[in-house]
Protein backbone atom coordinates (compact mmCIF):
# COMPACT_ATOMS: atom_id res chain seq x y z
CA UNK A 1 0.00 0.00 0.00
CA UNK A 2 1.49 3.84 -0.86
CA UNK A 3 2.27 5.48 2.03
CA UNK A 4 0.28 8.64 2.28
CA UNK A 5 2.05 12.00 2.61
CA UNK A 6 -1.43 13.85 3.90
CA UNK A 7 -4.49 11.84 5.61
CA UNK A 8 -7.22 13.68 3.11
CA UNK A 9 -7.72 16.05 -0.28
CA UNK A 10 -8.85 18.72 2.44
CA UNK A 11 -5.12 18.44 4.65
CA UNK A 12 -4.03 18.74 1.16
CA UNK A 13 -5.83 22.01 0.25
CA UNK A 14 -5.11 24.03 3.26
CA UNK A 15 -1.78 23.12 3.58
CA UNK A 16 -1.26 24.69 -0.38
CA UNK A 17 -3.13 27.67 1.35
CA UNK A 18 -0.49 28.32 3.96
CA UNK A 19 2.04 28.43 1.32
CA UNK A 20 3.20 32.15 1.19
CA UNK A 21 4.53 31.66 -2.68
CA UNK A 22 1.20 30.12 -3.94
CA UNK A 23 0.19 32.55 -6.10
CA UNK A 24 -3.70 31.40 -6.15
CA UNK A 25 -5.75 31.03 -9.05
CA UNK A 26 -7.56 32.92 -11.79
CA UNK A 27 -11.00 32.31 -13.87
CA UNK A 28 -12.00 33.88 -16.53
CA UNK A 29 -14.98 35.48 -16.40
CA UNK A 30 -16.48 38.31 -19.09
CA UNK A 31 -12.69 38.55 -20.78
CA UNK A 32 -11.25 39.69 -17.60
CA UNK A 33 -8.85 37.30 -14.97
CA UNK A 34 -10.67 37.43 -11.13
CA UNK A 35 -7.82 36.66 -9.01
CA UNK A 36 -8.36 33.97 -6.15
CA UNK A 37 -5.39 34.42 -3.56
CA UNK A 38 -5.02 31.55 -1.70
CA UNK A 39 -6.33 33.55 1.78
CA UNK A 40 -9.36 33.81 -0.69
CA UNK A 41 -9.60 30.37 -1.37
CA UNK A 42 -8.98 29.37 2.59
CA UNK A 43 -11.50 31.47 4.20
CA UNK A 44 -14.42 30.99 1.01
CA UNK A 45 -14.22 27.58 1.88
CA UNK A 46 -14.68 27.53 5.93
CA UNK A 47 -17.05 30.02 5.31
CA UNK A 48 -18.78 27.35 2.95
CA UNK A 49 -18.64 24.56 4.69
CA UNK A 50 -20.14 26.64 7.48
CA UNK A 51 -23.03 27.83 5.67
CA UNK A 52 -23.72 24.07 4.19
CA UNK A 53 -23.75 22.86 7.75
CA UNK A 54 -26.46 25.71 8.34
CA UNK A 55 -28.53 24.28 5.15
CA UNK A 56 -28.58 21.01 6.37
CA UNK A 57 -26.26 18.71 4.60
CA UNK A 58 -25.64 16.00 6.49
CA UNK A 59 -22.28 13.18 6.72
CA UNK A 60 -23.20 10.38 3.98
CA UNK A 61 -25.35 12.65 1.84
CA UNK A 62 -24.15 14.68 -1.51
CA UNK A 63 -23.81 18.11 -2.67
CA UNK A 64 -24.33 18.04 -6.59
CA UNK A 65 -22.31 20.80 -8.87
CA UNK A 66 -23.67 21.56 -12.82
CA UNK A 67 -20.78 24.45 -13.11
CA UNK A 68 -17.98 24.78 -15.52
CA UNK A 69 -14.84 24.79 -14.40
CA UNK A 70 -14.03 27.41 -11.61
CA UNK A 71 -12.53 28.07 -8.45
CA UNK A 72 -15.71 27.75 -7.09
CA UNK A 73 -16.36 24.05 -8.12
CA UNK A 74 -13.28 22.73 -6.48
CA UNK A 75 -14.05 25.10 -2.68
CA UNK A 76 -17.75 23.61 -2.69
CA UNK A 77 -15.98 20.10 -3.19
CA UNK A 78 -13.78 21.03 -0.30
CA UNK A 79 -15.98 22.07 2.01
CA UNK A 80 -18.96 19.07 0.87
CA UNK A 81 -15.34 16.92 2.36
CA UNK A 82 -15.19 19.12 5.31
CA UNK A 83 -19.17 18.16 6.20
CA UNK A 84 -17.77 14.73 5.11
CA UNK A 85 -20.85 14.60 2.45
CA UNK A 86 -20.04 13.55 -1.08
CA UNK A 87 -19.95 15.89 -4.20
CA UNK A 88 -21.69 14.15 -7.42
CA UNK A 89 -20.83 16.18 -10.40
CA UNK A 90 -23.65 16.39 -12.75
CA UNK A 91 -24.16 17.97 -16.55
CA UNK A 92 -26.75 20.51 -17.70
CA UNK A 93 -28.07 18.26 -20.69
CA UNK A 94 -28.38 14.92 -19.39
CA UNK A 95 -31.57 13.46 -19.41
CA UNK A 96 -34.30 14.57 -16.39
CA UNK A 97 -34.66 10.66 -15.91
CA UNK A 98 -30.72 9.99 -15.37
CA UNK A 99 -30.55 13.54 -13.61
CA UNK A 100 -33.08 12.40 -10.71
CA UNK A 101 -31.59 9.11 -10.47
CA UNK A 102 -28.55 9.96 -10.01
CA UNK A 103 -29.70 13.04 -7.48
CA UNK A 104 -31.59 9.79 -5.86
CA UNK A 105 -29.28 7.38 -5.97
CA UNK A 106 -26.66 9.39 -4.35
CA UNK A 107 -28.52 11.44 -1.55
CA UNK A 108 -27.91 14.97 -3.22
CA UNK A 109 -29.26 17.87 -1.01
CA UNK A 110 -27.64 21.14 -2.17
CA UNK A 111 -26.91 21.48 -5.65
CA UNK A 112 -24.39 24.42 -6.96
CA UNK A 113 -24.53 25.54 -10.63
CA UNK A 114 -23.59 28.81 -12.19
CA UNK A 115 -27.24 29.81 -13.95
CA UNK A 116 -30.65 28.51 -13.76
CA UNK A 117 -30.81 29.37 -17.75
CA UNK A 118 -27.63 27.17 -18.40
CA UNK A 119 -29.54 23.60 -17.50
CA UNK A 120 -32.01 22.38 -19.86
CA UNK A 121 -35.41 23.24 -19.58
CA UNK A 122 -36.15 19.53 -17.83
CA UNK A 123 -33.51 19.94 -15.45
CA UNK A 124 -34.81 23.62 -14.30
CA UNK A 125 -37.92 21.99 -13.66
CA UNK A 126 -35.98 19.40 -11.15
CA UNK A 127 -34.78 22.50 -9.03
CA UNK A 128 -37.50 21.98 -6.43
CA UNK A 129 -36.21 19.08 -5.26
CA UNK A 130 -33.29 20.02 -3.33
CA UNK A 131 -33.04 21.83 -0.33
CA UNK A 132 -30.81 24.71 -1.87
CA UNK A 133 -29.85 25.80 -5.24
CA UNK A 134 -26.43 28.03 -4.97
CA UNK A 135 -26.06 30.23 -8.03
CA UNK A 136 -22.77 31.51 -8.51
CA UNK A 137 -23.74 34.06 -11.40
CA UNK A 138 -25.42 37.44 -9.55
CA UNK A 139 -27.18 37.83 -12.44
CA UNK A 140 -29.34 34.66 -12.39
CA UNK A 141 -32.58 33.80 -11.88
CA UNK A 142 -33.22 32.55 -8.44
CA UNK A 143 -35.48 29.62 -7.79
CA UNK A 144 -37.99 29.51 -4.47
CA UNK A 145 -35.17 27.37 -2.65
CA UNK A 146 -32.11 29.13 -3.72
CA UNK A 147 -29.32 31.23 -2.45
CA UNK A 148 -26.55 33.28 -4.59
CA UNK A 149 -23.11 32.69 -3.87
CA UNK A 150 -21.83 35.83 -2.33
CA UNK A 151 -24.43 35.74 0.23
CA UNK A 152 -24.22 31.94 1.17
CA UNK A 153 -20.63 32.83 1.28
CA UNK A 154 -21.88 35.94 4.19
CA UNK A 155 -23.91 33.57 5.82
CA UNK A 156 -20.74 31.84 6.41
CA UNK A 157 -18.44 34.81 7.52
CA UNK A 158 -21.12 35.57 10.12
CA UNK A 159 -21.15 31.57 11.79
CA UNK A 160 -17.33 31.79 11.55
CA UNK A 161 -17.70 34.80 14.41
CA UNK A 162 -18.97 32.03 16.65
CA UNK A 163 -15.67 30.42 18.47
CA UNK A 164 -17.78 26.88 18.59
CA UNK A 165 -17.81 26.79 14.95
CA UNK A 166 -14.32 27.29 14.24
CA UNK A 167 -14.29 23.99 16.66
CA UNK A 168 -16.04 22.24 14.70
CA UNK A 169 -14.38 22.91 11.32
CA UNK A 170 -11.12 21.77 13.19
CA UNK A 171 -13.15 18.61 14.56
CA UNK A 172 -14.28 17.75 11.22
CA UNK A 173 -11.26 17.92 9.48
CA UNK A 174 -9.53 16.00 11.94
CA UNK A 175 -11.92 13.32 11.71
CA UNK A 176 -11.57 12.70 8.12
CA UNK A 177 -9.33 9.83 7.35
CA UNK A 178 -8.00 8.37 3.72
CA UNK A 179 -10.70 5.66 3.36
CA UNK A 180 -13.56 7.82 3.30
CA UNK A 181 -15.46 8.60 -0.09
CA UNK A 182 -15.59 11.98 -0.81
CA UNK A 183 -17.17 11.39 -4.76
CA UNK A 184 -19.85 9.28 -6.48
CA UNK A 185 -18.79 9.92 -10.45
CA UNK A 186 -21.53 8.78 -12.79
CA UNK A 187 -20.43 6.99 -15.54
CA UNK A 188 -22.73 7.44 -18.90
CA UNK A 189 -22.79 3.58 -20.05
CA UNK A 190 -23.72 3.16 -23.67
CA UNK A 191 -26.31 1.11 -22.30
CA UNK A 192 -28.52 0.94 -18.99
CA UNK A 193 -29.01 3.48 -15.98
CA UNK A 194 -25.59 5.78 -15.52
CA UNK A 195 -23.67 3.77 -12.52
CA UNK A 196 -21.91 5.46 -9.63
CA UNK A 197 -18.29 5.35 -9.38
CA UNK A 198 -17.15 5.83 -5.22
CA UNK A 199 -13.73 7.33 -4.86
CA UNK A 200 -12.11 7.45 -1.45
CA UNK A 201 -9.60 9.83 -0.87
CA UNK A 202 -7.04 7.39 -0.37
CA UNK A 203 -7.60 6.88 -4.24
CA UNK A 204 -6.93 9.74 -5.55
CA UNK A 205 -3.92 10.73 -3.14
CA UNK A 206 -1.82 8.13 -3.71
CA UNK A 207 -2.71 8.29 -7.27
CA UNK A 208 -1.69 12.18 -7.56
CA UNK A 209 1.87 11.90 -5.12
CA UNK A 210 3.17 8.85 -7.63
CA UNK A 211 2.79 10.94 -10.34
CA UNK A 212 4.57 13.93 -8.94
CA UNK A 213 7.30 11.78 -7.93
CA UNK A 214 7.87 9.49 -11.20
CA UNK A 215 6.44 11.26 -13.92
CA UNK A 216 5.55 14.70 -13.69
CA UNK A 217 7.96 17.32 -11.86
CA UNK A 218 6.27 20.80 -11.85
CA UNK A 219 8.11 23.89 -10.22
CA UNK A 220 5.33 26.26 -7.98
CA UNK A 221 7.41 29.77 -8.61
CA UNK A 222 7.90 29.05 -12.71
CA UNK A 223 5.00 26.40 -14.08
CA UNK A 224 1.50 27.68 -14.91
CA UNK A 225 -1.33 25.62 -15.54
CA UNK A 226 -4.78 25.99 -18.04
CA UNK A 227 -7.83 24.63 -16.63
CA UNK A 228 -10.44 24.31 -20.24
CA UNK A 229 -11.50 20.37 -19.59
CA UNK A 230 -14.82 20.22 -17.55
CA UNK A 231 -13.43 19.44 -13.43
CA UNK A 232 -16.53 17.62 -13.30
CA UNK A 233 -14.75 14.89 -15.52
CA UNK A 234 -12.79 13.09 -13.23
CA UNK A 235 -9.76 13.31 -15.33
CA UNK A 236 -9.37 16.97 -15.05
CA UNK A 237 -10.48 16.86 -11.60
CA UNK A 238 -7.85 14.65 -10.52
CA UNK A 239 -5.58 17.34 -12.41
CA UNK A 240 -6.75 19.98 -10.25
CA UNK A 241 -5.36 17.86 -7.20
CA UNK A 242 -2.02 17.69 -8.86
CA UNK A 243 -1.94 21.12 -9.15
CA UNK A 244 -2.91 21.46 -5.52
CA UNK A 245 -0.12 19.23 -4.32
CA UNK A 246 2.63 21.11 -6.39
CA UNK A 247 1.64 24.53 -5.50
CA UNK A 248 1.07 25.19 -9.05
CA UNK A 249 -0.62 28.66 -9.90
CA UNK A 250 -3.61 27.90 -11.96
CA UNK A 251 -6.34 29.62 -14.89
CA UNK A 252 -9.55 28.73 -15.10
CA UNK A 253 -10.56 29.15 -18.19
CA UNK A 254 -13.98 30.21 -19.62
CA UNK A 255 -14.57 27.64 -22.58
CA UNK A 256 -12.69 24.90 -24.35
CA UNK A 257 -14.27 26.67 -27.27
CA UNK A 258 -11.66 29.50 -26.47
CA UNK A 259 -8.63 27.19 -26.40
CA UNK A 260 -6.30 29.03 -28.52
CA UNK A 261 -7.32 32.71 -27.05
CA UNK A 262 -6.72 31.62 -23.65
CA UNK A 263 -3.15 29.59 -24.40
CA UNK A 264 -2.12 33.00 -25.84
CA UNK A 265 -3.04 35.19 -23.07
CA UNK A 266 -2.06 32.59 -20.31
CA UNK A 267 0.76 31.22 -21.86
CA UNK A 268 0.79 28.03 -19.92
CA UNK A 269 3.42 25.85 -19.25
CA UNK A 270 1.60 22.79 -18.78
CA UNK A 271 -2.09 21.63 -19.21
CA UNK A 272 -4.62 18.38 -19.59
CA UNK A 273 -6.54 17.90 -23.20
CA UNK A 274 -8.39 15.22 -24.55
CA UNK A 275 -6.93 14.14 -28.09
CA UNK A 276 -9.42 16.50 -29.94
CA UNK A 277 -7.97 19.67 -29.16
CA UNK A 278 -4.68 18.51 -29.86
CA UNK A 279 -6.21 17.63 -33.33
CA UNK A 280 -7.66 21.36 -33.41
CA UNK A 281 -3.99 22.34 -32.66
CA UNK A 282 -2.77 20.52 -35.44
CA UNK A 283 -5.14 21.18 -37.74
CA UNK A 284 -4.15 25.59 -37.11
CA UNK A 285 -0.34 24.48 -37.23
CA UNK A 286 -0.95 22.22 -40.58
CA UNK A 287 -3.50 25.01 -41.99
CA UNK A 288 -0.84 28.21 -42.45
CA UNK A 289 0.13 27.03 -45.43
CA UNK A 290 -3.02 27.98 -46.91
CA UNK A 291 -2.35 31.57 -46.26
CA UNK A 292 1.25 31.92 -48.00
CA UNK A 293 2.85 31.84 -51.29
CA UNK A 294 6.05 31.13 -53.05
CA UNK A 295 9.14 29.95 -51.22
CA UNK A 296 7.10 30.57 -47.81
CA UNK A 297 4.93 28.12 -48.46
CA UNK A 298 7.21 25.49 -49.81
CA UNK A 299 9.28 25.80 -46.98
CA UNK A 300 6.09 25.47 -44.77
CA UNK A 301 4.84 22.67 -46.85
CA UNK A 302 8.40 20.73 -46.53
CA UNK A 303 8.34 21.46 -42.45
CA UNK A 304 5.28 19.80 -42.11
CA UNK A 305 5.56 16.96 -44.38
CA UNK A 306 9.21 16.25 -42.27
CA UNK A 307 7.21 16.57 -38.78
CA UNK A 308 4.65 14.38 -40.05
CA UNK A 309 6.66 11.61 -40.95
CA UNK A 310 9.88 11.33 -38.93
CA UNK A 311 10.85 9.54 -36.13
CA UNK A 312 10.66 11.93 -32.25
CA UNK A 313 12.34 9.42 -30.34
CA UNK A 314 15.89 9.43 -32.83
CA UNK A 315 18.33 10.89 -30.98
CA UNK A 316 21.63 13.24 -32.71
CA UNK A 317 21.88 16.29 -34.80
CA UNK A 318 19.61 16.77 -37.65
CA UNK A 319 20.33 19.91 -39.90
CA UNK A 320 16.93 20.01 -41.40
CA UNK A 321 15.01 19.75 -38.25
CA UNK A 322 17.15 22.19 -36.44
CA UNK A 323 16.48 24.44 -39.80
CA UNK A 324 12.73 24.40 -39.54
CA UNK A 325 13.06 24.53 -35.93
CA UNK A 326 14.46 27.84 -35.84
CA UNK A 327 11.72 28.94 -39.15
CA UNK A 328 8.88 27.23 -38.63
CA UNK A 329 8.18 24.70 -35.51
CA UNK A 330 9.29 28.24 -33.42
CA UNK A 331 6.45 29.86 -34.67
CA UNK A 332 3.88 27.58 -34.21
CA UNK A 333 5.07 27.25 -31.12
CA UNK A 334 4.41 30.78 -30.48
CA UNK A 335 1.07 30.64 -31.44
CA UNK A 336 0.18 28.54 -28.59
CA UNK A 337 1.77 30.69 -26.00
CA UNK A 338 5.59 29.91 -26.34
CA UNK A 339 6.13 28.39 -23.07
CA UNK A 340 4.80 24.50 -22.90
CA UNK A 341 6.79 21.90 -21.02
CA UNK A 342 4.23 19.56 -20.76
CA UNK A 343 1.00 18.70 -22.16
CA UNK A 344 -0.97 15.57 -20.85
CA UNK A 345 -3.22 14.04 -23.13
CA UNK A 346 -5.95 11.60 -22.23
CA UNK A 347 -9.88 10.70 -22.14
CA UNK A 348 -9.23 8.54 -25.45
CA UNK A 349 -7.10 7.65 -28.17
CA UNK A 350 -4.75 10.00 -29.86
CA UNK A 351 -3.92 9.91 -33.41
CA UNK A 352 -0.21 8.59 -33.55
CA UNK A 353 0.67 10.43 -36.90
CA UNK A 354 -1.08 13.79 -34.88
CA UNK A 355 0.94 13.36 -31.93
CA UNK A 356 4.09 11.99 -33.92
CA UNK A 357 3.91 15.52 -35.26
CA UNK A 358 3.53 17.32 -32.55
CA UNK A 359 6.47 16.27 -30.65
CA UNK A 360 8.83 16.37 -33.60
CA UNK A 361 7.54 20.35 -33.52
CA UNK A 362 8.67 20.69 -30.19
CA UNK A 363 5.27 20.21 -27.90
CA UNK A 364 6.02 17.92 -25.13
CA UNK A 365 2.57 15.43 -25.68
CA UNK A 366 2.54 12.87 -23.24
CA UNK A 367 -0.16 10.49 -23.74
CA UNK A 368 -2.17 8.06 -21.19
CA UNK A 369 -4.92 6.31 -20.51
CA UNK A 370 -7.27 5.52 -17.33
CA UNK A 371 -10.64 5.22 -16.14
CA UNK A 372 -13.02 6.86 -13.80
CA UNK A 373 -12.76 3.60 -11.58
CA UNK A 374 -8.98 4.43 -11.51
CA UNK A 375 -9.13 7.92 -10.25
CA UNK A 376 -8.64 7.88 -13.14
CA UNK A 377 -4.62 7.19 -14.66
CA UNK A 378 -3.77 3.75 -15.21
CA UNK A 379 -0.72 4.50 -17.11
CA UNK A 380 0.78 7.47 -18.81
CA UNK A 381 4.27 8.21 -20.83
CA UNK A 382 7.44 9.62 -19.24
CA UNK A 383 8.97 13.08 -20.17
CA UNK A 384 11.34 12.02 -22.12
CA UNK A 385 10.80 8.45 -23.28
CA UNK A 386 7.46 9.19 -25.27
CA UNK A 387 6.77 6.05 -27.60
CA UNK A 388 3.97 7.43 -30.02
CA UNK A 389 1.04 4.76 -30.09
CA UNK A 390 1.42 3.98 -26.49
CA UNK A 391 -0.10 5.06 -23.81
CA UNK A 392 3.23 4.70 -21.64
CA UNK A 393 3.92 3.00 -18.75
CA UNK A 394 1.61 1.22 -15.92
CA UNK A 395 1.94 3.68 -12.56
CA UNK A 396 4.47 1.52 -10.34
CA UNK A 397 1.65 1.43 -7.50
CA UNK A 398 -0.46 -0.21 -10.14
CA UNK A 399 -0.33 -3.92 -10.82
CA UNK A 400 -1.69 -4.31 -14.24
CA UNK A 401 -2.25 -7.59 -16.53
CA UNK A 402 -3.52 -8.74 -19.34
CA UNK A 403 -6.31 -11.45 -18.57
CA UNK A 404 -8.37 -13.18 -20.67
CA UNK A 405 -9.88 -11.74 -23.91
CA UNK A 406 -6.66 -9.61 -23.99
CA UNK A 407 -8.76 -7.90 -21.69
CA UNK A 408 -6.08 -5.16 -19.14
CA UNK A 409 -6.89 -5.71 -15.76
CA UNK A 410 -6.03 -3.33 -13.04
CA UNK A 411 -5.48 -3.63 -9.09
CA UNK A 412 -3.77 -1.23 -7.12
CA UNK A 413 -4.85 2.22 -4.25
CA UNK A 414 -6.21 4.12 -6.59
CA UNK A 415 -8.69 1.45 -8.24
CA UNK A 416 -11.87 2.17 -6.52
CA UNK A 417 -13.40 -0.51 -4.26
CA UNK A 418 -17.21 -0.82 -6.27
CA UNK A 419 -20.12 1.26 -7.46
CA UNK A 420 -22.32 3.08 -5.54
CA UNK A 421 -25.43 0.72 -4.53
CA UNK A 422 -24.58 -2.05 -6.96
CA UNK A 423 -23.42 -5.20 -5.68
CA UNK A 424 -24.03 -7.63 -7.90
CA UNK A 425 -22.64 -4.93 -10.79
CA UNK A 426 -19.23 -5.40 -8.63
CA UNK A 427 -18.85 -9.32 -7.96
CA UNK A 428 -19.22 -8.93 -11.60
CA UNK A 429 -16.67 -6.32 -12.11
CA UNK A 430 -13.72 -7.83 -10.00
CA UNK A 431 -11.90 -11.21 -10.93
CA UNK A 432 -11.23 -13.69 -7.84
CA UNK A 433 -7.99 -12.01 -6.59
CA UNK A 434 -9.37 -8.53 -6.75
CA UNK A 435 -8.20 -6.98 -10.22
CA UNK A 436 -10.80 -4.56 -11.80
CA UNK A 437 -11.44 -5.74 -15.39
CA UNK A 438 -11.42 -2.82 -17.65
CA UNK A 439 -12.96 -4.44 -20.93
CA UNK A 440 -10.21 -2.61 -22.39
CA UNK A 441 -7.98 -4.70 -24.96
CA UNK A 442 -4.50 -4.19 -24.95
CA UNK A 443 -1.08 -5.95 -24.93
CA UNK A 444 2.37 -4.58 -23.17
CA UNK A 445 5.55 -4.83 -24.74
CA UNK A 446 8.60 -5.51 -24.14
CA UNK A 447 9.92 -2.26 -22.84
CA UNK A 448 6.73 -1.71 -20.93
CA UNK A 449 4.75 0.27 -22.65
CA UNK A 450 0.66 -0.72 -22.50
CA UNK A 451 -1.07 -0.47 -25.70
CA UNK A 452 -4.20 -0.48 -26.41
CA UNK A 453 -6.31 -2.57 -29.27
CA UNK A 454 -9.85 -2.36 -28.60
CA UNK A 455 -12.91 -2.87 -26.15
CA UNK A 456 -14.71 -5.94 -25.28
CA UNK A 457 -17.81 -4.47 -24.04
CA UNK A 458 -18.32 -2.53 -27.27
CA UNK A 459 -17.44 -5.42 -29.67
CA UNK A 460 -20.49 -5.68 -32.38
CA UNK A 461 -21.41 -8.72 -33.20
CA UNK A 462 -22.61 -9.22 -36.99
CA UNK A 463 -25.77 -11.00 -37.96
CA UNK A 464 -23.64 -13.71 -39.23
CA UNK A 465 -21.75 -14.57 -36.07
CA UNK A 466 -18.78 -12.47 -36.19
CA UNK A 467 -17.26 -10.16 -34.31
CA UNK A 468 -16.10 -6.40 -35.21
CA UNK A 469 -13.84 -4.16 -32.46
CA UNK A 470 -14.91 -0.80 -33.83
CA UNK A 471 -12.06 1.43 -32.13
CA UNK A 472 -9.75 0.45 -33.83
CA UNK A 473 -11.33 1.21 -37.07
CA UNK A 474 -12.81 4.15 -36.50
CA UNK A 475 -9.14 5.34 -35.04
CA UNK A 476 -8.03 4.65 -38.41
CA UNK A 477 -10.65 6.33 -40.14
CA UNK A 478 -10.35 9.26 -38.23
CA UNK A 479 -6.86 9.63 -39.56
CA UNK A 480 -8.11 11.23 -42.61
CA UNK A 481 -7.61 15.18 -42.42
CA UNK A 482 -11.40 15.01 -43.90
CA UNK A 483 -12.65 13.03 -40.90
CA UNK A 484 -13.65 15.13 -37.54
CA UNK A 485 -15.41 11.64 -35.94
CA UNK A 486 -16.26 7.99 -37.44
CA UNK A 487 -18.56 5.23 -36.17
CA UNK A 488 -19.16 1.49 -37.03
CA UNK A 489 -21.95 -0.05 -37.33
CA UNK A 490 -22.08 -3.81 -37.38
CA UNK A 491 -24.47 -4.79 -34.51
CA UNK A 492 -26.85 -7.32 -35.44
CA UNK A 493 -26.09 -6.41 -39.37
CA UNK A 494 -24.96 -8.35 -42.05
CA UNK A 495 -21.94 -6.37 -43.05
CA UNK A 496 -19.98 -3.25 -41.35
CA UNK A 497 -20.95 0.30 -42.28
CA UNK A 498 -20.08 3.71 -41.17
CA UNK A 499 -20.95 7.21 -40.52
CA UNK A 500 -18.31 9.64 -41.11
CA UNK A 501 -18.55 13.16 -39.31
CA UNK A 502 -17.01 15.80 -42.17
CA UNK A 503 -14.38 17.92 -40.86
CA UNK A 504 -15.68 21.61 -41.76
CA UNK A 505 -12.25 23.71 -41.60
CA UNK A 506 -10.51 20.75 -43.26
CA UNK A 507 -13.42 20.18 -45.65
CA UNK A 508 -13.06 23.93 -46.70
CA UNK A 509 -9.12 23.51 -47.34
CA UNK A 510 -9.07 20.66 -49.27
CA UNK A 511 -12.02 22.23 -51.76
CA UNK A 512 -9.81 25.40 -51.44
CA UNK A 513 -13.02 27.59 -50.39
CA UNK A 514 -13.18 30.76 -48.33
CA UNK A 515 -15.27 30.95 -45.59
CA UNK A 516 -17.77 33.13 -47.59
CA UNK A 517 -18.39 30.82 -50.25
CA UNK A 518 -18.05 27.67 -48.67
CA UNK A 519 -21.03 25.09 -47.90
CA UNK A 520 -20.97 22.33 -45.92
CA UNK A 521 -23.88 20.83 -48.37
CA UNK A 522 -21.90 21.43 -51.37
CA UNK A 523 -19.11 19.98 -49.71
CA UNK A 524 -20.50 16.64 -48.91
CA UNK A 525 -21.55 16.74 -52.29
CA UNK A 526 -18.30 17.31 -53.85
CA UNK A 527 -16.58 14.35 -56.22
CA UNK A 528 -12.82 15.43 -55.14
CA UNK A 529 -14.34 14.48 -50.78
CA UNK A 530 -16.27 11.28 -51.82
CA UNK A 531 -13.36 9.86 -53.88
CA UNK A 532 -10.48 10.77 -51.17
CA UNK A 533 -12.96 9.45 -48.48
CA UNK A 534 -13.50 6.03 -50.68
CA UNK A 535 -9.54 5.39 -51.35
CA UNK A 536 -8.82 6.26 -47.30
CA UNK A 537 -11.65 3.55 -46.45
CA UNK A 538 -10.33 1.42 -49.23
CA UNK A 539 -7.03 1.06 -48.05
CA UNK A 540 -8.40 0.35 -44.44
CA UNK A 541 -10.25 -2.46 -45.93
CA UNK A 542 -7.04 -4.37 -47.01
CA UNK A 543 -6.15 -4.29 -43.21
CA UNK A 544 -9.21 -5.98 -42.15
CA UNK A 545 -10.62 -9.35 -42.14
CA UNK A 546 -12.96 -9.47 -44.56
CA UNK A 547 -16.45 -9.39 -41.93
CA UNK A 548 -14.57 -6.34 -40.48
CA UNK A 549 -14.45 -4.34 -43.37
CA UNK A 550 -16.04 -1.59 -44.51
CA UNK A 551 -19.22 -2.44 -47.17
CA UNK A 552 -21.14 1.29 -47.59
CA UNK A 553 -20.45 4.31 -45.79
CA UNK A 554 -22.55 7.61 -45.44
CA UNK A 555 -21.03 10.99 -44.85
CA UNK A 556 -23.06 13.31 -42.29
CA UNK A 557 -22.58 17.26 -42.28
CA UNK A 558 -23.92 18.08 -38.90
CA UNK A 559 -21.39 19.46 -36.23
CA UNK A 560 -20.41 17.39 -33.40
CA UNK A 561 -21.31 19.20 -29.64
CA UNK A 562 -21.53 18.26 -26.15
CA UNK A 563 -24.79 20.16 -26.29
CA UNK A 564 -26.24 18.42 -28.76
CA UNK A 565 -25.88 15.14 -27.00
CA UNK A 566 -23.61 13.39 -29.59
CA UNK A 567 -20.42 14.15 -27.33
CA UNK A 568 -19.44 13.21 -23.75
CA UNK A 569 -17.66 15.91 -21.80
CA UNK A 570 -14.21 14.28 -23.07
CA UNK A 571 -15.63 14.85 -27.02
CA UNK A 572 -15.83 11.41 -27.32
CA UNK A 573 -19.13 10.26 -29.59
CA UNK A 574 -21.87 8.85 -27.95
CA UNK A 575 -22.28 5.56 -29.73
CA UNK A 576 -26.03 5.21 -28.92
CA UNK A 577 -27.20 8.57 -28.94
CA UNK A 578 -25.54 9.12 -32.66
CA UNK A 579 -27.20 5.57 -34.10
CA UNK A 580 -30.87 6.68 -32.62
CA UNK A 581 -29.84 10.27 -34.28
CA UNK A 582 -29.07 8.90 -37.27
CA UNK A 583 -30.97 5.70 -37.50
CA UNK A 584 -32.69 6.78 -41.03
CA UNK A 585 -29.09 7.17 -42.46
CA UNK A 586 -28.31 3.72 -41.22
CA UNK A 587 -30.75 2.03 -42.49
CA UNK A 588 -30.30 3.23 -46.03
CA UNK A 589 -27.00 1.40 -45.84
CA UNK A 590 -28.78 -1.78 -45.30
CA UNK A 591 -31.65 -1.34 -47.68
Amino acid sequence: MEPLQTPSLVHLFFSNCEREDFAGWYHRKNEQWVHFSRQDLRDHTRFLALAFKKHGINPGQSIGIVANSCPEWVMTDIASQINHAKVVPLFPNISSENFNFQCDDSDVQILLLNNVKELDKPLQECLGRFKAVICIDPASELPENGVYWNALLKEGEELSKDEQSTLWLVRQVEKIHSDMPFSIIYTSGSTGRPKGVELTHRNMLSQIQVIKREYIHLDRKTDVALVILPVAHVLERMTIYFYIINGTKVYFGDTPKNTSKLMAEVRPTVMMVVPRILERVYESMTGAADKLFGPKRWLLNRAIKYAKIADPTKKGFNLGKTIYDKLVYSKMRDAIGGRFRIIVSGGGALNKSICRFLLNVGVNVLEGYGLTECSPVVSVNKNGMVRPGSVGFPLPHLEVRIGENNEVQVKGDSVFKGYHNLPETNRESFTDDGFFRTGDQGSIDEDGYLHLTGRIKELLKTSTGKYVSPNPIELEISRHPLVEQALVIANDRKFASVLIFLNPVNARRFLKRDKSDFDVDKAMESTRINEALQRHITRINKKLNHWEQIRKWTLIGDNLTVESGLLTPTLKIRRKAAEERYAEEIEEMYK
